[in-house]
């Protein structure tokens, strides 16, 4: 029924007669619902409600293409990106609501209801718009040039520089591939001989002083200036998309001295690697000129890995690692290693995190070098010098390695890091800092070099210079937990602890598991000798999502009860712990505590609940160090010698069918595992000899830790050698009070050995200082560890002894 002069309320009317009529015909036939159903679809067909939603939608998209190109490629603010989106929003209602009213036939007015939605719906884009105009920014970084000396101001005629593809697939999952296509490119056009390539990290670089991340399209503009201060000659840059279900990619050569285009190539496929050999291979036509010799280009697949599943994954982990979410990027490298078990670039990555270590770090090194020929002539220097100083043991190989890498390729940043790293461990703390410096002036967004510094000038007492830094370090990542807990620490170093301590909570705010912030926060209580405050801040953080943390946090509970010589709590938290790895079936979080728990077991002289740990954790890793000498000193404190041989001859077993990156280690295990026999064998000379040989054997002179260092001590002062047990129970108590977790068994044995070293050097004064402090910490709860019982009239006996 239509009246073409009915009223907008006159109509409604009768559109509720109509409906109603068909309702009581429904109710009678018991089809109430379905027909309230095809009438609602009848009315938005005749309305063309429908139509209008599919037009608008598609108009819309068009348009955010539109905008979205202007402002990638001509310098626009995103915030008009953002205003073009939110007012597209708003717009898909009004145009609903306007074809609801005013979609069907006949002359038509505005109703009161329509007026005040639209109205009401403009108000809110109007709103909307305003906030996001106005809303505060962080100003754009401005492109900062590399200083004089560190780059060639003009790489030559033969330089190319490669900026990340644009990525025009409208698909967010694929933006990893920009950087991937043209880290890809770098790698094949390198190979040209007379072409020098700015490495694609330089670029990057680059893009982040300009205040751009490597995902983001580049204007033109921008891209041209980045270009120009890498300097290199001349450009390339493109974009790739989905054609079906093809790639396809376009790329243009610019000289950068008219910014002219001198060529433009065209690949299509489904193969990605072969996509980029055949744009390099069509692209040396054009660079490489008379001067030039061409060569055969490598494949790609060649010189990284043929499985693009592990190449995404390792690009997504090389992200993540420049943002510093380091267990992301742990969680890429290993997902691209499983992919492609000889992908060389990943093993080194995933080796060089600061939270792989031990033997999975040295596993990933040794399998980066076995894998080094697919690899680049860049990355074959770095595996190689990481190999040489972490594997080998060879510093100076090492530092020849990076010495050389940094002048074939004077760009390289991360080189001048790790050199300065191999520096300040090996005491040359000012070449170290110099070269970090290098490295900071080359990319003064490089937020690993300057926590690096901020660390260093902390450590030189330079109170001033870490504070700027940490705050730099923060300004660079923020959102992140990691720099809040590098302030922290930085803060504890100039003596700021409180403040430390809130930055530690900053970091745990951001991300629950952070483990470093765990340790930490317990350290700083524990430090200032305060093991209660340790445990109310370690309170709220008990049960977070991460397994990981849970299991972490009871095994820190155990050190806050060890600190105070509540042994027994100690001992039931780690257990705790033990305990909660199981549950979660995570086996790999279950061998620490049970070792921790097994070894405080044996202090305490409970040796079958000892074994009884040592030998679950046993069963989970049987080449663990901390097991096998756990055995062995819980069967020698029982003088069960003949137990020890067993477990002797079985170690000697393992490590003869070990892998070869075990192999290393089978005379020195040897070695330190006889002197343990020998100690509680009560031959304390030849204990010494063994250590001594051990020591040789890995260039480790006293008092430098190496194996299990109470038996050491102790045999040392029984043979008269006691200033050399000294200077190693002073080394442990540095030791147990410097890393990220604070030791406090390992300082109160530290402790316990400086008193007994100083009793056989005549030092009654100094002893009994040493066991006033043990004492200090441990109460009377010190007469519950089997060893060190003695120390209350040891205290006394000095006491006497010094006339005190």
């Amino acid at each position: 029924m239509h009246h073409a002069a009915e009223t907008g309320p006159l109509r409604s009317r009768i559109l509720a007669l109509e409906i109603a009529h068909e309702v009581g015909s429904l109710e009678r036939d018991g089809s109430l619902e379905r027909g309230l159903v095809r009438e609602f679809f009848r009315q938005l067909q005749e309305r063309h409600v429908l139509r209008t939603a599919v037009l608008y939608l598609g108009a819309g998209w068009v348009g955010l293409e539109f905008i979205g190109f202007v402002v990638e490629n001509y310098g626009f603010d995103r915030a008009v990106l953002d205003c073009a989106l939110l007012m597209i929003g708003v717009g898909l209602p009004i145009a609903l609501i306007i074809s609801w009213y005013h979609g069907a036939g006949g002359r038509q007015n505005v109703p009161r209801s329509e007026g005040l939605m639209v109205g009401g719906l403009i108000l809110i884009g109007l709103i909307g718009s305003g906030v996001i105009l106005t809303r505060d920014r962080p100003e754009p970084r401005s492109p900062t040039l590399a200083p004089a000396g560190l780059l060639p101001e003009d790489l030559g005629e033969g330089s190319l520089a490669i900026l990340p593809l644009t990525n025009r697939t409208g698909a967010d999952s694929l933006n990893w591939l920009g950087p991937g296509l043209a880290d890809m490119l770098t790698t094949n056009l390198a190979q040209l001989e007379g072409l020098r390539v700015v490495s694609a990290q330089r670029l990057l670089d680059l893009l982040r002083q300009a205040g751009r991340e490597e995902t983001e399209a580049i204007p033109d503009d921008l891209a041209l200036q980045i270009a120009s201060q890498s300097g290199a000659r001349r450009l390339l840059r493109g974009s790739f998309m989905a054609v079906g279900d093809e790639v396809r990619v376009d790329v243009q050569l610019i000289d950068l001295e008219d910014g002219t285009v001198a060529a433009a190539e065209q690949s299509r496929g489904s193969d990605v690697f072969a996509l980029v050999d055949d744009v390099s291979a069509r692209l040396s036509g054009q660079m490489v000129g008379p001067a030039f010799t061409p060569t055969e280009l490598t494949p790609v697949t060649q010189l990284a890995t043929d499985n693009i599943e592990a190449y995404r994954e390792y690009q997504e982990g090389l992200l993540a690692e420049r943002r510093f979410l380091l267990e992301q990027a742990e969680r890429n490298y290993r997902r691209a290693v499983e992919l492609d078990p000889e992908f060389a670039i990943a093993w080194l990555r995933l080796g060089m995190l600061a939270n792989v270590a031990g033997q999975e770090a040295l596993l990933a090194f040794q399998n980066a070098d076995n894998n080094k020929d697919k690899a680049t002539e860049r990355d074959r220097y770095m595996i190689e010098a990481m190999f040489a100083a972490n594997f080998e043991r060879d510093q100076e190989a090492a530092d020849s390695l990076l010495r050389e890498l940094i002048d074939k390729y004077p760009e390289e940043k991360e080189a001048r890091y790790q050199l300065g790293v191999f520096y300040y461990a090996t005491g040359r703390d000012e070449e170290g800092r110099e070269i970090i410096r290098e490295a900071v002036r080359l990319d003064p967004f490089y937020a690993p070099g300057i926590n690096h510094l901020a660390y260093m000038a902390g450590r030189a007492g330079d109170a001033e210079e870490a504070d700027s830094l940490s705050l730099r370090y923060l300004e660079l990542e923020p959102g992140q937990a990691n720099p809040h807990d590098s302030r922290g620490e930085i803060l504890e170093m100039i003596g700021r602890n409180e403040d430390a301590r809130e930055e530690f909570e900053a970091a745990l705010a951001i991300e629950p598991g952070f483990l470093a912030s765990l340790e930490h926060l317990v350290r700083s209580h524990l430090r200032d000798n305060d093991p209660a405050g340790a445990r109310a801040a370690l309170e709220p953080h008990m049960e977070p999502e991460s397994a990981d943390a849970a299991v972490y946090a009871r095994r820190l509970l155990g050190d806050t009860y060890i600190a105070d010589g509540s042994y027994p709590e100690a001992l039931a938290a780690w257990r705790s712990g033990a305990e909660l790895a199981d549950d979660l079936d995570r086996p790999d979080l279950q061998i620490q505590p049970l070792v921790e728990s097994g070894q405080l077991a044996t202090f305490m002289g409970d040796y079958e609940g000892a074994e009884a740990s040592l030998r679950e954790a046993d069963a989970i890793d049987q080449l663990l160090g901390g097991v096998m000498f756990g055995l062995l000193v819980n069967s020698g404190e029982q003088g069960r010698v003949d137990e020890m041989l067993v477990v002797r001859d079985t170690v000697m077993a393992r490590f003869a069918a070990a892998p070869p990156i075990m192999q290393g280690q089978v005379a020195l295990v040897t070695l330190l595992v006889d002197a343990i026999v020998a100690w509680y064998q009560g031959d304390a000379q030849a204990a010494v000899q063994l250590y001594d040989e051990a020591r040789e054997l890995v260039g480790a002179p006293r008092p430098a830790l190496v194996g299990p260092s109470m038996q050491e001590a102790l045999a040392l002062i029984e043979v008269g050698r006691a200033a050399e047990a000294l200077g190693i129970a002073e080394n442990m108590e540095q030791i147990s009070q410097g890393g990220n977790r604070l030791n406090p068994g390992q300082l109160q044995g530290s402790l316990y050995l400086q008193g007994r070293a100083h009793e056989a050097l005549g030092q009654p004064s100094e002893a009994a200082a040493s066991y006033e402090k043990l004492l200090d910490m441990a109460g009377d709860g010190i007469r519950q560890i089997v060893s060190m019982r003695d120390v209350p009239e040891r205290l006394s006996s000095t006491r006497a002894a010094a006339g005190t």
